[in-house]
C-alpha cells in the first residue's frame, strides 16, 4: 500500500511522480498511530522540519542512490544538493544526484519512504541513535509517500509504480564502451577504432568527450580535429561502432553563434535583477537553459535530433548539478579578498585560499531564478533530470536511446541512466562503486555504470584488472579517464595485462544472452539487474550485512576483489552454488575460494540454467545462432530463462518480444514458451549439465 502525506504547503513539484491512483491520502496523526511511534511538525525560519520516531530502531537503511559510504546508511545525516564533488572520499556530500528515497527493514517491518522535494533537503538516518529520522526542507512543504509491504521487492516495484519504469537501453548498449577526456581528432578516434579490431577486442561504443566541439561550444563540430566527422561516423558504423557524444548544459555567449542567438532572453535561467544568469564553465561566458520549461525542452531537443542525423547514436549529459565555476561576481570577490593579502597573516591566507577554492561548489540557490519566477533552490535538484528528459525528446519516439547523466532525480529512469561521475584510481573506489550501483538499483535506477579504471588518477595495471572484472557484471561497461592521467585502454599495459583485459571484455560478451535476459525482464518485472544479495534471500538475515558481493540477475553472484595482492576472499553463499572459475559446487554460508588475478569469484546458484555464446567483436541486436546452456543442477533440477527482441525498438512494451523458461530434470529438457511475440531465430544449444555425479554435455536444437 502507497500512504500520501502533505506537510506545508509545497509550492513547486519535481515531477517525479507520475501515478497517483492507487495511494491512499492520510493526514498526519493517522501516520503516528498506524505507522510510527511518533512524529513532530515544526517550522524553523525557512526550513520546514519532520521528525519521526520508529517502532523499532534496530533495522537496516537502503536507498539513497549515489552517495558514498557504506550501503547500510544508518547513523548519518544527507544532504540533498545537487554538487560537483571531484574527490570522492568516504565523507563527501553532497554528490551529483538526489534520490530521497530509502527502504527501512527491521524484524518487525520494512517500509520504503519517497520524500519528495526538488529544492534543498536533508535527512537524518537515526544520527543519534534514539531511532529518529529527520526530514528537513528549505522551503514551504513536501509531499511524502510511506510504502507499507511486507517484501523489498514489493517496495521497489509499488516505488516505481510511482516515478515510472526504467526505460530499455539498445542492446548494443551492453556491449564494451571505450572513452577517454578526450579522443581530440577523428584520426585518433579511428586509430582507436581500428586497433579494437586489428588486436580482436571486443568493443561496441566509443565516447567523444568535449573537445569534438569547436571551443567547447554546445552542438558544434571542432573544424580543424573533426572536419570530415560525418566520414568518421560512417566508418566507425562500417566497422560496427557507436559513438556517443557528451552535452553539457552552459552555452557559450558569442554573437552570431546560432545556439546563443536563438536562446538569449528567452531560455536561459535568470538573475536576480531579471537579466540572462552568465558564470563560466569550459567555453568562458556562458549561460544556461531553463530545462524546467517545456518550450526550453523541445528547442533543446531539436538540437539534439541534428547531432543525431549526423550520425550521433547516443548522449551523457554532463555538468548538469549545475556546475559552474565562477561567476562575475565571484571573481570580483576573489580579487579583492586577494588584494591585500600578505604571508604575514598566516592562517587568515589559508582561509582565503580555501574559500576561493570552494567557489566551483556553490549551489547558487539564492543568485538564480528560473522563467517560472520560483527561486533555483527550489528546484536544483531537478535542473540534471529535466536536461535528460530533454535530451529524451529528441530521438525518434520508438528507437530506443542510450543516454546518462551525472546529475539526476527520482523519476530519471523514465528518460535514461547515470553513471557515477569523476572517481578515482584507487582500490577504495571499487568497494566504493560496488556500493553505489547497489544503491543506485535500489532506489530503481537499472541503467547504471561507473569510470572502469578510475576517472582521476593514474591506474596501475593490478588494480585496471580489478576495476575491469567489476564492471564486465555492469548494465553500462565504460572505460573512462582524465585528461592527463595515464592512458586505460585495454592495450596501454604490459602484454600480460593486455591479456588479461582482453579476457575480460571478451567474457562480457559470451554472458550477453544472459546478461540481456536478466536486464529485460528486469525492465518489465522491475527488477534490478545488480542488487545487493538480501533483495533476492529477503528471509537469509546473514545477508543484509554483506555488502561487498552483489547478484546479477537471479542466478548469478559476484564477490569482486578490491586490496592489492589479494588472491582468495570470503564469499557469502545464500545457497549451495557452482563456482564458475573451477566448476567445482560450493556449500552455503561462508567459503574462501581462490581469486588469481585471472579470475573474478562468480557462482551460479544451484538450481539455475545461465545462457551464454562464443564470443564476438560488436552486437547485432541478437544473439549468436549457437548458445551454450550451463545448467547448474546439483539434485538434477535446474530452471532458467530466455529472452528475444528486436532489441532496439520499444515494442517490447507491447508484448513484442519472445520468453522460454528452460526446464531441466532428471535428464530431460523442456522449453516452454510463455511469450511469443517476436520471430524466434533457430539456434543450436549445447548444454553442460553440472551434477552431484558429474558433467554432462549434449545438444539439442531450438
Amino acid at each position: 500500500m502507497i500512504y500520501k502525506v502533505i506537510y506545508g504547503n509545497p509550492d513547486v513539484s519535481s515531477e517525479a511522480v507520475v501515478n497517483e491512483k492507487k495511494l491512499k491520502l492520510i493526514d498526519q496523526e493517522y501516520l503516528r498511530n498506524v505507522i510510527f511511534d511518533d512524529c513532530l511538525l515544526k517550522k524553523e525560519k525557512e526550513y520546514l522540519i519532520l521528525r519521526i520516531k520508529l517502532k523499532d530502531k534496530r533495522g537496516f537503511y537502503f536507498g539513497f542512490g549515489d552517495k558514498v559510504g557504506p550501503l547500510n546508511r544508518k547513523g548519518r545525516r544527507y544532504i540533498f544538493w545537487n554538487t560537483d564533488d571531484f574527490i570522492h572520499h568516504p565523507g563527501a556530500e553532497p554528490l551529483y544526484k538526489s534520490f530521497p528515497f530509502f527502504i527501512y527493514i527491521s524484524k518487525n517491518m520494512k517500509f520504503g519512504i519517497f520524500t519528495d522535494y526538488p529544492g534543498y533537503m536533508e535527512i537524518d538516518l537515526d544520527s543519534e541513535g534514539k531511532g529518529e529520522i529527520e526530514f528537513k526542507v528549505r522551503g514551504e512543504g513536501f509531499n511524502q509517500y510511506i510504502i507499507l509491504e511486507e517484501k523489498v521487492k514489493k517496495i521497489l516495484k509499488q516505488y516505481l509504480y510511482l516515478t515510472g519504469k526504467n526505460v530499455a537501453f539498445p542492446f548494443w548498449s551492453l556491449g564494451y564502451q571505450q572513452s577517454r577526456w578526450s579522443y581530440s581528432s577523428q584520426s585518433e578516434v579511428l586509430q582507436i577504432a581500428k586497433k579494437f579490431r586489428d588486436k580482436n577486442i571486443p568493443c561496441d561504443v566509443i565516447w567523444l568527450d568535449i573537445d569534438y566541439m569547436e571551443g567547447y561550444k554546445i552542438f558544434t563540430w571542432n573544424k580543424e580535429n573533426f572536419s570530415n566527422y560525418k566520414l568518421m561516423l560512417e566508418k566507425l558504423h562500417n566497422m560496427g561502432f557507436k559513438v556517443s557524444a557528451i552535452l553539457d548544459p552552459g552555452v557559450k555567449v558569442e554573437k552570431n553563434y546560432e545556439v546563443f542567438e536563438e536562446a538569449k532572453d528567452r531560455y536561459f535561467l535568470k538573475d536576480t535583477s531579471g537579466k540572462d544568469f552568465e558564470g563560466a564553465v569550459w567555453p568562458g561566458r556562458v549561460r544556461f537553459p531553463d530545462f524546467c520549461e517545456n518550450k526550453v525542452r523541445k528547442w533543446w531537443a531539436r538540437k539534439v535530433n541534428k547531432l543525431l542525423e549526423d550520425g550521433i547514436d547516443g548522449f551523457w549529459d554532463d555538468m548538469n548539478e549545475i556546475a559552474i565555476f565562477a561567476s562575475e561576481k565571484d571573481i570580483e570577490n576573489a580579487k579583492e579578498k586577494l588584494k591585500n593579502i600578505k604571508l604575514e597573516d598566516g592562517i587568515k591566507v589559508a582561509n582565503v585560499i580555501g574559500e576561493i577554492g570552494e567557489i566551483k561548489k556553490r549551489g547558487r540557490g539564492d543568485e538564480i531564478v528560473h522563467l517560472s519566477g520560483k527561486k533555483h533552490y527550489k528546484l536544483k535538484n531537478v535542473y540534471g533530470f529535466n536536461m535528460i528528459r530533454a535530451t529524451f525528446g529528441g530521438f525518434p519516439k520508438n528507437k530506443r536511446k542510450l543516454i546518462i547523466t551525472r546529475s539526476a532525480y527520482s523519476g530519471v529512469q523514465r528518460y535514461g541512466g547515470v553513471w557515477t561521475g569523476d572517481n578515482h584510481s584507487w582500490w577504495e573506489h571499487i568497494l566504493l562503486e560496488i556500493q553505489r550501483i547497489n544503491s543506485l538499483s535500489m532506489v530503481g535506477v537499472f541503467n547504471s555504470g561507473f569510470d572502469v579504471g578510475g576517472f582521476g588518477g593514474n591506474v596501475e595495471p593490478e588494480l585496471m584488472v580489478r576495476f575491469m572484472q567489476l564492471g564486465v557484471f555492469m548494465p553500462l561497461f565504460r572505460n573512462h579517464s582524465a585528461i592527463g592521467t595515464r592512458r586505460q585502454e585495454p592495450w596501454s599495459f604490459d602484454t600480460e595485462y593486455e591479456e588479461l583485459l582482453k579476457d575480460v571484455i571478451v567474457y562480457r560478451y559470451k554472458l550477453i544472452p544472459y546478461l540481456y535476459t536478466s536486464y529485460m525482464l528486469g525492465i518489465l518485472e522491475d527488477i534490478p539487474l545488480i542488487a545487493p544479495i538480501f533483495y533476492h534471500f529477503e528471509n537469509d538475515e546473514e545477508s543484509y550485512q554483506v555488502f561487498d558481493q552483489f547478484m546479477v540477475g537471479k542466478s548469478l553472484l559476484v564477490a569482486p576483489v578490491y586490496n592489492p595482492g589479494v588472491t582468495k576472499r570470503m564469499v557469502y553463499l545464500p545457497k549451495r552454488a557452482l563456482n564458475f572459475n573451477n566448476k567445482i559446487f560450493v556449500r552455503k554460508g561462508w567459503n574462501l575460494v581462490d581469486a588469481p588475478l585471472s579470475k573474478i569469484p562468480h557462482f551460479i546458484l544451484d538450481g539455475s540454467i545461465v545462457f551464454m555464446q562464443d564470443e564476438v567483436q560488436y552486437l547485432k541486436n541478437s544473439y549468436n545462432d549457437v548458445l551454450t546452456a550451463h545448467v547448474v543442477a546439483y539434485n538434477d533440477k535446474a530452471v532458467g530463462y530466455l529472452y528475444e527482441d528486436d532489441g532496439e525498438s520499444y515494442n517490447y512494451k507491447k508484448g513484442l518480444y519472445n520468453l522460454y523458461k528452460v526446464v531441466y530434470d532428471k535428464g530431460n529438457v523442456q522449453f516452454l514458451t510463455k511469450r511469443n511475440g517476436f520471430l524466434h531465430r533457430k539456434r543450436k544449444i549445447k548444454f553442460k549439465i553440472y551434477r552431484k555425479s558429474g558433467l554432462d554435455e549434449f545438444e539439442l536444437e531450438f
